[in-house]
């Protein structure tokens, strides 16, 4: 598989191109990622609950996902026995969407990590964090967050939040 060509358009992961792999995810921004699902299902909920539901298809089946190749390569490196992201020295808009991926695919090893930097980051992204916080149920960031944002005139937090969580903030 790995020495397989990709069909035009597409590229592959040079970290995720495994040749023994048995799944391949392709990326919104079409970058191939070539994993175990073993490795998947046994470090993602929600891969563990699709278990199954894509064995025994074609061998060149591709799965889509719906995040870009920067996010996905840093994802997969938690599903992997390998050094993990020192995430600090990614950039905001892709520490923020990671943060959201490990939510959604139930990414244990990597939940906590993230919500880590997401606090680290709440002085100069408040309300990003706020909405985060508020959208995963993390309490101590969301007063964390909160109290950081008390700064910010109402108009601009009434603009940038839903009406629940301006209700709240007020």
């Amino acid at each position: 598989m790995a020495s397989e060509a990709p069909t035009p358009g597409l590229s592959v992961s040079k970290r995720f191109n495994l040749p023994d792999s048995d799944l391949t995810i392709q990326s919104s921004d079409n970058v191939l990622f070539k994993v175990h699902r073993i490795n998947l299902e046994m470090h993602s909920q929600v891969f563990a609950d699709a278990g199954g539901s894509t064995v025994g298809t074609a061998k060149d089946e591709i799965v889509s996902l719906s995040e870009t190749s920067q996010v996905l390569e840093l994802m997969l490196q938690y599903v992997y026995l390998q050094p993990q992201p020192d995430l600090r020295a990614v950039e905001w808009d892709v520490v923020k969407e990671l943060a959201e991926a490990v939510e959604k695919y139930e990414i244990y090893a990597a939940r906590g990590v993230c919500s880590h930097r997401m606090r680290e980051c709440i002085m100069n992204h408040s309300i990003d964090v706020l909405l985060y916080s508020v959208r995963h149920k993390y309490t101590e960031i969301i007063d964390e967050s909160a109290e950081a944002t008390l700064d910010i005139p109402p108009y601009t937090m009434l603009s940038c939040v839903p009406p629940n969580v301006f209700a709240a903030w007020v």
